[in-house]
C-alpha cells in the first residue's frame, strides 16, 4: 500500500467479484441444467480458493467500500425460479455454508399447491429439459418445473437465499431479421407465439429476439406474413425476409413502451414485498437484455442494481445500472478456466481483445 497525500491508504491490487449465473441443478444431465455432482464440485472449488459467498446486500458494500476489496468474494445467482433449486441446490449450499440469489420471474411461478413436499419426494419432480419446460409453461399452462409461492416460503426459511427480481414476463419480441437461423416448424422457439401474436405458422422466421422488458412491442409486417405463407421451401422465404424494407414494425410508441415495463417493475416489486415480505431493490433482466430507456425505467421504481449477462467481472469500474454475470460453465474444468480468467486483469483485457476481433 502507499499513502495518498498522507491519508487513506490507496490498494495497489482489488480483486474483482466473480457473479456466476445458474438456472438448474438437478441430479443427472439434462439439457440446460447442471448436475448435482458438478455443482458441488464448484462450490467446493471456490471455497478452497478463498472466496466468500455474498449476496446483493455484501455486492452493494462492496461497491461501496465497506467490504475489504482485496479479500475474494463471489456471488452465485439462478435465474427463474426452478423448484429444482428447492430440492438439489439448497441442500448443496448450506453443506458449503454459501448464500445465493434467486430472481424470480412472476410469470412462471406454480400458481397450484403441490400435493407432496419435493424435499421429501423428490423422485416425483419432473425431470424435463428446460426448453420444454419453458414451452410446457407457456403453452400448456403446466408450471410443474417452476416454484410455487409456498415453496418459495420454505427456501425463504433457509436463510441462505436472497430473493430478487427477474420480471413478471419472460417473452420476447422480434428484434430484427439480419440473421435468420431457420423456420418454424424446423426451428422453433417458446417465445415465437407471442412474438408473432398468434400460433407459429409453417414459415414463421426464427429471427433475432429481444426481451419485452427492454425493446417495444413489434410484429412482423403484415405483407411479409402473408407472402412466408405461400412459399414452399426455405430458400425462397430467406429471399423476402432479405428484401423485404421493412420486416419488423415497431406497434409501441416510447411512451406505451415506459408505461408498461414501468407499470411491471413496480408490480414485481409490490408483490414480492405482499407474498414474502421480501423488499427487492435488485432487477435481474431476463435474457440479460436491456436498454437506456428500459434502465432509466428500473430505477426510477425502486431498483438500484440492475444485472445483466454481460461476460465480465465485477470491478471498482462497474456501472452498478449494469452489473455482468458470468454464464456458469456445465463443467469443473471449464469453470476452473472461467475464473482464472476473469479473476486476472490481464487475461480479461486479452479476452475482450479477442471477442472484439472475432465480432469483425
Amino acid at each position: 500500500m502507499q499513502k495518498n497525500g498522507g491519508s487513506k491508504p490507496v490498494r495497489l491490487f482489488m480483486r474483482p467479484v466473480l457473479i456466476w449465473t445458474y438456472h438448474r441443478v438437478l441430479p443427472g444431465k439434462i439439457h440446460g441444467a447442471l448436475t448435482a455432482a458438478v455443482f458441488d464440485e464448484q462450490l467446493s472449488f471456490l471455497r478452497h480458493a478463498g472466496y466468500s459467498f455474498i449476496d446483493t446486500a455484501g455486492l452493494a458494500e462492496w461497491f461501496s467500500g465497506k467490504l475489504d476489496r482485496n479479500a475474494k468474494y463471489t456471488m452465485l445467482t439462478f435465474d427463474d425460479g426452478w423448484a429444482d433449486n428447492l430440492i438439489w441446490a439448497s441442500p448443496i449450499l448450506k453443506k458449503h455454508g454459501a448464500k445465493a440469489v434467486i430472481a424470480i420471474n412472476l410469470s412462471l411461478i406454480n400458481p397450484l399447491k403441490r400435493e407432496f413436499m419435493l424435499e421429501e419426494f423428490p423422485e416425483k419432480y419432473p425431470l424435463v429439459n428446460s426448453k420444454d419446460a419453458l414451452e410446457n409453461a407457456v403453452y400448456k399452462r403446466n408450471y410443474d418445473s417452476f416454484l410455487t409461492w409456498e415453496e418459495l416460503g420454505r427456501l425463504q426459511k433457509y436463510g441462505i437465499w436472497d430473493i430478487q427480481s427477474h420480471g413478471a414476463s419472460h417473452f420476447g419480441v422480434y428484434k430484427d431479421l439480419k440473421k435468420i437461423e431457420g423456420f418454424f416448424p424446423e426451428k422453433k422457439h417458446w417465445t415465437m407465439e407471442y412474438a408473432l401474436d398468434g400460433p407459429p405458422f409453417s414459415g414463421a422466421p426464427k429471427g433475432r429476439f429481444a426481451s419485452i422488458l427492454s425493446h417495444p412491442r413489434t410484429l412482423l409486417a403484415p405483407d411479409l406474413v402473408d407472402a412466408l405463407k405461400k412459399c414452399d421451401t426455405q430458400v425462397e422465404r430467406m429471399k423476402i425476409c432479405k428484401k423485404h424494407q421493412e420486416p419488423v414494425r415497431t406497434v409501441e410508441n416510447d411512451a406505451e413502451f415506459i408505461k408498461r415495463i414501468s407499470e411491471e417493475f413496480s408490480f414485481c416489486r409490490q408483490i414480492l414485498k405482499d407474498r414474502l415480505n421480501v423488499h427487492s431493490d435488485c432487477l435481474f433482466w431476463p435474457w440479460g437484455h436491456y436498454s437506456a430507456a428500459g434502465v432509466k425505467a428500473a430505477l426510477q421504481c425502486g431498483y438500484k442494481m440492475l444485472f445483466t449477462m454481460d461476460k465480465d467481472a465485477v470491478t471498482t469500474e462497474t456501472d452498478e445500472t449494469s452489473i455482468p454475470r458470468i454464464a456458469a460453465p456445465e463443467t469443473l474444468s471449464r469453470f476452473r478456466k472461467q475464473k482464472k480468467i476473469f479473476s486476472s486483469r490481464a487475461l480479461r483485457s486479452l479476452r475482450k481483445i479477442y471477442v472484439s476481433i472475432a465480432k469483425k
